[in-house]
This record gives structure tokens, sequence and C-alpha cells, in this order.
């Protein structure tokens, strides 16, 4: 057994520098959705942020994703023509084997937002794509660093690094997001999942928490809780009981996990889901993790939460008495 540490991307950080000169906005529209033919359209607006002239010659340099093309006829009409909107564009061998593509600005508007807008197909399917960036800069100030820089991805909203990372250290998780169950749950279901175990998903630990801090680190949510109970766990975190663990998950998926903090919940997931990094545990709150809110013993006295409390408290007395052994 090994551990191998690779660097592939910086992780990204706010920075009161980040777009000093330029105002950088960048928009991807779907235009046409095939099974590995999709066609966006790449809306890029900037303003140059100086209140008293224009940009000089600007430079935008365009990150492509893997396996997608920029459409020439669309450069070709923005370049060329009475109302040309860009001076020239490059994508020579040794910059479209990058991914790039550089649009030369002969000026950028201090008063009004240039827009440059193209397409972007697909001509080859990928299956995990990384983020492209487009950054803008004065051509006679590329030395000064004071580039603008914006990612943007297909099929997903924001184009940074969505890595779970704390610190230095950075973790693999599967993209989609969990949400909070909120409809109606059978305690059998509940059961059911708490007890699952095939070879495509085996649940390894049922735990009541709470929730006692949360932080945002510009791409990752990170949550500090408390284990409360355990129902259930395997041998990847033997002891934690009482113990304080930290959760992440993507800032995407803020909103339909709607974890808060003080808030207790039932959390039920994989052994797949834990990582050791030193001597600190970090779950990750994937596409199968089970996140449901218990109510608070004060809630749990009123009508509308009582059928829960009550589902709840059954299955805790069946887990603890006779664990899964009820389960086929």
């Amino acid at each position: 057994m090994f551990n191998m540490v690779s660097l592939y991307y910086a992780i990204p950080t706010k920075r009161e520098s980040d777009c000093e000169m330029f105002d950088l906005t960048v928009e991807l529209i779907e235009v046409s959705s095939e099974e590995n033919k999709r066609v966006y359209k790449l809306k890029i607006e900037v303003l140059y942020k100086n209140t008293e002239r224009n940009a000089s010659m600007s430079i935008l340099d365009i990150g492509l994703p893997t396996g997608y093309k920029f459409n020439k006829n669309d450069l070709d009409a923005l370049s060329t023509g009475r109302d040309r909107i860009i001076d020239e564009y490059e994508a020579n061998k040794e910059l479209s084997e990058k991914g790039s593509l550089i649009i030369y600005l002969n000026k950028v508007s201090h008063t009004r937002p240039e827009e440059i807008s193209f397409r972007i197909e697909q001509s080859m399917a990928v299956e995990f794509l990384q983020p492209a960036a487009v950054s803008v800069y004065e051509y006679y100030d590329i030395a000064s660093e004071k580039r603008c820089v914006k990612f943007y991805r297909p099929q997903r909203k924001s184009g940074e690094l969505l890595r779970l990372c704390q610190s230095e250290a950075c973790l693999c998780a599967e993209e989609n997001c969990s949400k909070q169950r909120k409809e109606k749950i059978s305690n059998d279901n509940r059961l059911e999942k708490a007890c699952e175990s095939t070879e495509s998903s085996k649940i390894d630990f049922v735990y009541k928490v709470v929730v006692v801090d949360f932080f945002d680190n510009y791409t990752t949510d990170s949550y500090n809780v408390r284990i409360l109970q355990t129902f259930k766990n395997g041998t990847t975190d033997e002891s934690p009981l009482d113990q304080y663990r930290t959760f992440l998950t993507y800032q995407h998926c803020r909103e339909a996990l709607d974890l808060r903090p003080g808030k207790t919940y039932l959390i039920m997931g994989t052994s797949a889901d834990i990582h050791i990094v030193g001597t600190s545990f970090r779950y990750i709150i994937g596409e199968t993790t089970w996140v449901e809110y218990w109510p608070t013993p004060e809630e749990c006295q009123t009508d509308i939460h009582r059928p829960v409390c009550m589902d709840l408290e059954l299955m805790e007395d069946q887990l603890v008495d006779f664990g899964c052994i009820m389960k086929k």
C-alpha cells in the first residue's frame, strides 16, 4: 500500500488584485443538445475599469474544454466586415493542441462592455471535463500579471474546479449533489437504506449528527459536525461517537443540501466517502449520501413532526437492538 499525491491545478483563491483592470463575465448558453454533439454559444463581455481611457490592444486568451472546437465561421464573421468586433484571432497548431484560442481586440471600452460571442461544438465525448479558463489583459502589460481570469465548463453552471478542498489537501468525489430528503419517507425505506449491502452500494455508517460550524472555502463547503449517535459504523472510522468530523460538499449543492449549524440530521453513507488525511477523518457528502433532518425534542411534540420522530425512534431501536439481521 502506498500514497500518491499529484499536483494538477493550484487551488483557486480569491485575491484583492483579481480583475483589477478589467471586468469579465463568461456565459455558456446551450444551443443544441444531441448525444456527443452538444453546441454552446460562448458569450464573453469585457469592460476596462479605467475611468479616463479605453484599454489599448488587448488579448483574450480562451481555453477550450477537451473534445470541443470553436466555430470558425462565427470567428470569421466577427473579424471581418464593416462592423468587425475583433481585430483578429489566432489558433495555430501549438495553441490548438492545448485547446486555446487567442483573440486580439484593438481596444476595450471603459464605458460599455464589449461583447464577443461565438459557438463551441463538441467533437468527441469526454467523461470528465476539466474547466476551461478565459483571461484578458492588455498586450503591453503582460509582464504585470494583471490578468482577469474566469472559468467555464459545459454542463455546469460555474466552471471553477469542483474538487473538495480543505487547506492544501483536495479529495476526488462524485460531482452530483446530494440533497436533503424532505419528502414523506417510510421507516421501511430508512431501514432498507441503512442495511443496504449490494455490489454497487453498501452503507457502512449511519449517524445522528449535529452541525456545529460551517466554513465557505471558495470552491468547497465544509461542515464541522459532532457525532451524537452511531447506529452503524464500519472499519474506516472505528470510534466516531461524540467526536468531531469534517463533512465536505460542493458550493453549488448548498441550497439542495440545506445543512444548518445547530440542527441535527440523520446521515448514511459508504466507506468510500470517508478519507483519512493525516490524523483527521473527512467525509464526502456525495450523490448517494442519505441526509435527513432530525427534529428537535421540542419539534417532536408538534403535530407536523411527531410522526417523523416516532419513525426515527423506531428505526433507532431496531438498529440498536437488532442491527441489520432482520433485513435480508
